[in-house]
C-alpha cells in the first residue's frame, strides 16, 4: 500500500506569522504536498494562521501543549513522530521556518532533486547556507527570499550543520538535524532493522558509514551543494533579530541570540540568488492564499504585531545600545570569528567550564580560540574516493580541496587527455601518460580559518581547569593559544543537536 503523502515537511514554530504565508507558499511551490507544523504559546496569531491555512487545504496544524519541565521542540518531534499524517510519506523533512530548501538541480522542484538520487537512497544531508542581513538594519516584511540574498561561502565550515530529508522508518528516532537509530549503531542491528543505511549529500554523493550513527555536520570530506542546500535566514535584518531576542526560541534558551550569535550568522560575503528562480511562482501562490479575506486579516495582524514590538524595541532605552553590539558583531570578518566566543553548539558540560572560566577573569576572546583549537577539524583520515581517483588518474588535488572541486578537477583532465588523444590521433594517443594531460590545479581560495585542518589531532585533556595554570595564563597570553581544558576534544561533528 502506498504512503498517504509523498513529500512531507515537519515544522515547529513560534510567533512565525511575519513569514508565515511566504514560507508555506514557497515549499507548496517547489512540490511539497504534506506541510505539518506543531505550535505552542504563539502570541502573533501564528497559530490562528495554520488553523486557517488547514481549513483551506494548505497546511496541517497541530497543538504542540509541552509539559512543564520540557522543552518544545524535542516535544514536538516525539509527537510528530507518533503522528500518521508526519510518518505516512515517502519522504520527511524536519526543518525550521527560517529555512528555506534550494534545489539547483532540474527546474528547482523537489522531484527533481529525488530523481537524481542513487538507487536505494534512504536520506540526504542538506547542508545549510547562512543568509546575513544583507546590511538592512530595519524592520522588513517584505519577501525573505527576495530581501536577503548575501550569504556564507562553500567554506565556511562554522556553517555547515545539515537538515535531513529522509525515509521513516520505524527503528529510527527524529531530531532536528537528522534522524538516530532507536536500539543502537548499525553495525550491531543486524539485516532486520528497519533504520536509514544510505546517506547521501548535498550533491548526491554516499555519506560515510559512520554518519549512519551520528552526526550532525557535513565535514570538508562530506560536504556538498551541487544539487541541494538549505537557506537558513537565521538573522534576517537588525531588527527582526533583535525580536527574535525578544520572544525567545523554541528551546526555552533566553540568551541564545546575542552578538556572539549574530556574528556567526550574519554572513553576508557572496551572493546566493538560487530562490529567485521560483520568485514569480512563489508571489503567485501567496497571492492565492491571501485572497481569502480571513486569511489576510490574520497576516495584517500579525505584521500589526511584530510592527508594534519593533517601536517598543525602538523606544527602549537598550536599543541603540543592542543596535550598536550587532553592527560591531558585523563587522567581525569571517577569518577572525575564531575570536567570537560562540557557545550553543557545545556540549553542557563545556558550555558549565566557560562559565567558570569566565567567573575567573579570563576573556571571551581567549576562551574563543581555545574552543576553536578544541573543536578542530581532526586530520588523517581515509581517502575518500573522489581523491583516490584523482590519484589514479594522476591530478594533483589541493590538499583543503572539497569533493565537488575534486571531481570538477577529474573531469578537466579527462576532457584534456580527450583532447591530447584526438589531436595525437587515435594510435598516439593509447600511449600518452595520464600525467601530461593533467592540467596545473588551483588550490581555492580559503574563506575559513577553519578550511586547513590542524596536522593531528588533539589530545585527551583533564576536566578541570588548573586555576593556577589559568592565572598564568592570563598573564602571559597563553590562553589565547591553548585548547580548552576540558575533558576530551570534540570530533569534527562536535557539539549536542540544536536548533538555529
Amino acid at each position: 500500500m502506498s504512503p498517504k503523502h509523498t513529500y512531507t515537511i515537519m515544522s515547529m514554530m513560534k510567533d512565525e506569522g511575519h513569514s508565515l504565508v511566504e514560507w508555506v507558499a514557497y515549499h507548496k511551490h517547489i512540490g511539497f504536498d504534506n506541510i505539518v507544523v506543531y505550535t505552542n504559546n504563539c502570541s502573533d496569531g501564528t497559530d490562528r494562521m495554520l488553523m486557517r491555512l488547514e481549513e483551506l487545504g494548505w497546511v496541517q496544524h497541530f497543538r504542540n501543549d509541552v509539559p512543564e519541565g520540557k522543552k518544545p521542540q524535542p516535544n514536538a518531534l516525539n509527537l510528530g513522530q507518533a503522528n500518521p499524517e508526519v510518518t505516512d510519506s515517502e519522504w520527511v523533512l524536519v526543518m525550521d521556518a527560517d529555512e528555506f530548501v534550494s534545489i539547483k538541480c532540474g527546474k528547482g522542484h523537489i522531484h527533481d532533486l529525488v530523481e537524481r538520487f542513487p538507487e536505494g537512497t534512504d536520506a540526504i544531508a542538506m547542508t545549510w547556507r547562512f543568509h546575513g542581513s544583507s546590511e538592512v538594519t530595519h524592520w522588513n516584511p517584505g519577501m525573505v527570499i527576495e530581501n536577503y540574498t548575501n550569504a556564507a561561502p562553500d567554506r565556511f565550515r562554522k556553517g555547515w550543520g545539515v537538515k535531513s530529508m529522509f525515509r521513516p522508518k520505524a527503528d529510527i528516532k527524529f531530531g532536528i538535524h537528522r534522524p538516530t537509530n532507536k536500539k543502537g549503531k548499525i553495525d550491531k542491528l543486524g539485516d532486520e532493522a528497519d533504520v536509514l543505511r544510505n546517506w547521501i549529500n548535498g550533491s548526491g554523493k554516499p555519506m560515510p558509514e559512520e554518519f549512519q550513527n551520528r552526526g550532525w555536520r557535513s565535514t570538508g570530506k562530506t560536504i556538498g551543494y551541487k544539487l541541494v542546500e538549505m537557506n537558513h535566514y537565521a538573522v534576517k535584518s537588525y531588527e527582526a533579530y533583535l525580536l527574535r531576542r525578544v520572544r525567545g526560541n523554541v528551546n526555552n534558551k533566553p540568551d541564545k541570540y546575542n552578538a556572539g550569535y549574530f556574528a556567526i550568522f550574519d554572513r553576508n560575503e557572496q551572493e546566493s540568488r538560487n530562490a529567485l528562480r521560483h520568485l514569480k511562482g512563489v508571489k503567485k501562490k501567496m497571492a492565492e492564499i491571501l485572497s481569502d479575506s480571513v486569511m489576510r486579516g490574520l497576516q495584517d495582524e500579525a505584521q500589526a504585531f511584530h510592527e508594534a514590538r519593533v517601536e517598543m524595541l525602538r523606544q527602549s532605552g537598550e536599543y541603540e545600545e543592542w543596535l550598536a553590539q550587532l553592527k560591531e558583531a558585523s563587522a567581525v570578518a569571517i577569518t577572525e570569528l575564531d575570536e567570537v566566543l560562540f557557545t550553543q553548539h557545545l556540549p553542557k558540560a563545556w558550555q558549565e567550564q566557560i562559565k567558570r572560566m569566565q567567573a575567573a577573569g579570563v576573556p571571551d576572546k581567549a576562551i574563543a580560540k581555545m574552543v576553536a583549537k578544541s573543536v578542530g577539524v581532526k586530520k588523517g583520515d581515509a581517502d575518500t574516493p573522489d581523491i583516490q581517483q584523482a590519484r589514479e588518474e594522476g591530478v594533483d588535488v589541493p590538499e583543503d580541496a572539497l569533493p565537488d572541486e575534486i571531481e570538477e578537477l577529474i573531469a578537466k583532465a579527462r576532457a584534456a587527455r580527450q583532447a591530447l588523444a584526438e589531436a595525437a590521433g587515435a594510435e598516439g594517443a593509447k600511449d600518452a601518460p595520464a600525467d601530461m594531460a593533467a592540467p596545473e590545479p588551483t588550490a581555492p581560495v580559503a574563506t575559513d580559518p577553519e578550511a586547513t585542518p590542524p596536522a593531528e589531532p588533539l589530545p585527551d585533556l583533564p576536566r578541570t581547569a588548573d586555576p593556577a595554570a589559568e592565572a598564568e595564563a592570563r598573564k602571559d597570553g597563553s590562553a589565547a593559544s591553548a585548547p580548552l581544558p576540558l575533558q576530551k576534544s570534540l570530533p569534527a561533528d562536535a557539539g549536542t543537536e540544536t536548533e538555529s
